[in-house]
Order: structure tokens, then sequence, then C-alpha cells
């Protein structure tokens, strides 16, 4: 008797034996493929960590997002082959904590925009108003006054925190008082399948997660940043990443929740949770590919901004190849060339201003712009004197410490230029005696109440204008205190003079030549096609 040939039985998404046709290899191909591009492409991004563009998003935040992410988007993929493998008790986690965590930290590496945005146009306006800090008190009002001062991102981690805290209190409750998850005990819920269990009130609450963190801060940071306009489409990148987040949870949810036959035919073989996968991709992908490619070009402006070629022009193979060009033509286009150094210094000297603006609203270096205005204040300021007396020397130092702790030190400045360790060290050895206070001074009314730092010798405070004073008004006096001129030589060195930041000044100086003076030239021209 001839055997009957094995009935085929269809594989489906039912929670049953796990499923290896060619839709399960199909899907493990797939994670396994996209594991390694994503490795490939994070490698990349590492290996450009000095350039500023990564620096600036934070590498180990995107690092962080994208890794989440990607762990989120691999049990989706491994949900088909897994079959009922994939317990229901095990997506309800996902969805209530790690998924939620993901994108929480997704959202924070997109209020980073949000946050240098910020700090550089409070940076331009008042460069020590970022270093300024105030006192709060451990009472209601202190703790809002404390939280209006968090920056846009700090405020997404703190959310981060807060949400996670409140969510799992009851999703801890749900799971546990739930027969839709365990049969055995439970006080509520019905006794279901493993199909079944994804559907019902209990995914409530992880769905209200999605939805804070889609359809609320993802929306809010978009309205924040509606005005940056910045040269590394950073701006860019997170609207493209918050627009791609926004489907993935009302699809979840209507895929979830739909008893049309048309979609239960599709979960058959497409998770519901599946409908993150365009989002997770596109989300990765603006994160890691964005910054990758303003890293290459900012290498090659670099590369050609350093060539010889762009620094002189010279005046007479300009006049042999166009010689219907006037003399003051010439005179003014190509002997001084708008990309050599000479008109970066003649910006410096009469016009850094724009400069500023340009570098705090479009590309996030102001601190570089307004670092090379203050040493060229401070320079002018103390060099045109002869001779320097005492009170003015500790003027002098007082000052220089003011802009090394706001501008320089990494420790103490809200957004510090970027310097060779030497250099820093040097500077650090020149300020060694002195101490910062980034706190609103207070005035001592008994002996036990702390003093202003005003009345303290070795104290530099960014809420006292000490730049803008004159010179000391003591200068002239005719003599100086044996304790204030002991004071003085202990705490100022001496071979301290209004030279310190120098070499400091030129690394920035070739800096901002290399990198934002290209761009800035570039925006001019776009701006104005004629004037070019």
């Amino acid at each position: 008797m001839l055997g009957m040939a094995p009935i085929l039985i269809p594989r489906i998404l039912d929670g049953g034996a796990p499923n290896f046709d060619p839709a399960g290899i199909a899907y493990l191909v797939a994670a396994i493929l996209y594991t390694i591009v994503i490795a490939i492409e994070l490698f990349l991004l590492y290996r450009q960590r000095s350039a500023f563009c990564v620096r600036i998003r934070g590498l180990d935040v995107v690092f962080t997002s994208v890794s989440m992410l990607h762990v989120y988007l691999i049990i989706v993929l491994l949900v088909y082959p897994l079959n009922g493998e994939f317990r229901c008790s095990a997506e309800y986690w996902i969805m209530s904590i790690f998924l939620p965590s993901g994108m929480a930290v997704f959202q924070a590496c997109n209020a980073r925009v949000l946050k240098a945005y910020e700090s550089q146009r409070r940076m331009k306006k008042d460069f020590l108003a970022g270093a300024r800090k105030r006192r709060h008190s451990w009472g209601p009002n202190g703790l809002i006054e404390a939280w209006l001062g968090l920056d846009a991102a700090a405020k997404v981690y703190a959310a981060t925190v807060i949400g996670l805290v409140i969510s799992l209190l009851p999703a801890i409750a749900v799971f546990f008082g739930s027969r839709r998850f365990h049969p055995s005990y439970g006080s509520f819920g019905p006794i279901v399948g493993p199909r079944e269990c994804r559907r019902g009130a209990e995914w409530i609450p992880s769905i209200f997660v999605q939805l804070f963190w889609t359809v609320v801060v993802g929306p809010w940071i978009l309205w924040k940043i509606r005005n940056v306009h910045d040269v590394h489409s950073w701006a860019w990148q997170t609207r493209l990443a918050i627009f791609a987040g926004l489907p993935g949870t009302p699809l979840w949810i209507a895929f979830t929740q739909s008893n049309i036959s048309g979609i239960q035919s599709i979960n058959r073989f497409f998770p519901p949770a599946g409908w993150f996968i365009p989002t997770l991709v596109v989300c990765q992908q603006v994160l890691i590919l964005i910054p990758l490619r303003d890293a290459g070009k900012s290498r090659s402006t670099e590369r050609a901004s350093s060539s010889p070629e762009t620094d002189t022009i010279s005046l007479a193979s300009t006049a042999s190849n166009d010689p219907e060009k006037s003399p003051r033509f010439v005179l003014s286009k190509e002997l001084k060339p708008k990309t050599s150094m000479q008109a970066l210094e003649s910006c410096i000297e009469n016009d850094i201003e724009s400069l500023i603006e340009w570098t705090a609203s479009r590309e996030f270096t102001a601190e570089n712009t307004v670092f090379i205005r203050e040493v060229r204040n401070f320079k002018r300021k103390w060099s045109s004197l002869r001779t320097i007396t005492t009170a003015q020397r500790r003027q002098m130092h007082t000052e220089a410490s003011l802009i090394f702790f706001t501008l320089v030190n990494p420790f103490t400045a809200e957004t510090p230029i970027n310097i060779e360790y030497k250099i820093f060290k040097k500077l650090q050895e020149q300020f060694e005696g002195m101490e910062y206070d980034p706190y609103m001074p207070t005035r001592s009314t008994t002996p036990t109440d702390p003093m202003s730092p005003s009345e303290r010798e070795n104290v530099v405070c960014p809420w006292e204008n000490t730049l803008n004073r004159p010179a000391s008004i003591d200068s002239n006096t005719s003599g100086t205190s044996v304790s204030s001129t002991s004071s003085t030589k202990s705490l100022v060195p001496s071979q301290f003079t209004e030279d310190v930041f120098d070499p400091a000044y030129e690394s920035i100086k070739y800096l901002v030549f290399t990198n934002s003076w290209p761009r800035f030239l570039d925006a001019e021209r776009a701006e104005n096609p004629r004037s070019s």
C-alpha cells in the first residue's frame, strides 16, 4: 500500500511551533544582515568621534539610543520565526519598559539640538549667562525653579526616569493581577490563548507611554526647534527622526486591537509590533548617516581651507587672466581674497559680532568666536598701558581668570573651547591659585554667613561684571599695603602677562579659519550671490 503524501501545514503566526519556512528564514537573514550594517556604521561613526558634528550630538547618547532601538528591532524581526517561543508576557514587559526606555533616550538625543540652540543663543547675548547658577531650596518653589532651569535634554532625561517609575508600578500590578498572562493565578481578565493575550485593556498603560513619547515629547521638540537652521543638518535630522517615530504607535494600536479580517490576515505573517520597524530603521539611520556625511564634508572643507592656494592669489596672474577688470576691483577682490587668514583677522578686528551671530545660530560654535573676541578685548585693554601697578595686575589676573573658567576650563565652562591639552595645562597653572564660584553672591550679614565672592581675594564669580570694568581706580594711588602686595604675589604668577591666552587664541583662530570661516563665507555668498 502506497503511503499518502504528507499534508503541508501552512506556517502562520499563531503562537505555536517556531516557523522556519522561507518567510521565517528571511526574517532571520534580515536581522543578521542589518545587525552587521549597524555595527559597521557605528564603527565608522566612532572613528569620526573627534569631529565637532559628532561630538556635539553626544556619541554616548547616540550609541545608547541606536543600540536600544536595535535590540527591540531584532526582537520584532524574530517574532515570526520564534512564534510561540516569543511569549505574550515577554512582549508585555518589552512594550512596557524596554521600548519606552529606547524611545526616551532617542528623544533625549533629539533634545540635544534644543539644548545646544538655547546655550548658543545665551552665549551670543551674554556668554556669562550660562555660567551663572542660583542656589535652590528643597521646598516646592525651589524644586519648580530647579526644573525650569534645566535644559531641554536634562528635562527629557528627568522625564524618562520619572515616567519609568510612574509606569512601572501599574505595569507590575496589571501583569500579576491579570489572568491573561498567567492562567494559574490572578484576580481579573479572561484566560486566553497566545494570540488573544496581546489584546485587551491590560496594554493600555504601555500604549499611553508610547503615545507620550511619540505625540507629546516629539512634537514639543519639533516646536521648540522650529527656528533652528544649522549647517550640520542636526535640526533636519531631528525633524526626520521625530516624524518617522510618529506612525509606529498608532499602527501598532490599530493592528493589535482591530477585528477586521484583512488586518487579521496580515497579522498571521507580520506581527503588529513590526509596524515599528520602519520607524526604528529611520531613527537609527538619521542618527548615524547624517553626522557621518557632515564629518566627511567638514574634512574636505578643512583641507581646502588649509591649502596654500586659498591664502594668497597672485596679482599678476589675476590681471593676465582677466585684463578687463579694473585695478580697483583687483585690489578689493583678488589681492586680499575673503578666504585668506588676513580677511578673518580683519573680521576679528572690525566685525566679529556678525561672525559670532552666525556661529551661534547656524554652526553652534559661538564659544570659539566669543573666546576670540574676549581675548581681543582683554589684550586691547591691558596692552595699551605702559606701566601696570599692583592693583591693576591683580585686576588683570581676575579678568583673565573669568575668561579661563567660563570659556576654557572643561570642568567649569558650559561650552568649553577645544584646545590642545598642553595649552590647557599651561593656562591651568596660571590660575591654579584662583577659585571659581558660579553661584549668585550673598552679602554677609553675620559673621557666620558666607561672604560675597568679591570679598574673597582668590574667588572669581561670573555674577560680577568684571570684564567691563575700567582699569583699576586704585591704579594711580601712590602706595599699596604690604598685605595687598603679598597677596597679589601669591595669587598672580610672576610669568603672568596680558599675552597669557596667545597660544590658545592662535589655536582657536586656526580652528575657526579651517571650519567656521569657509562655511560663513559660503552662507554669505548664498544670501548675496551678486557680492561673491
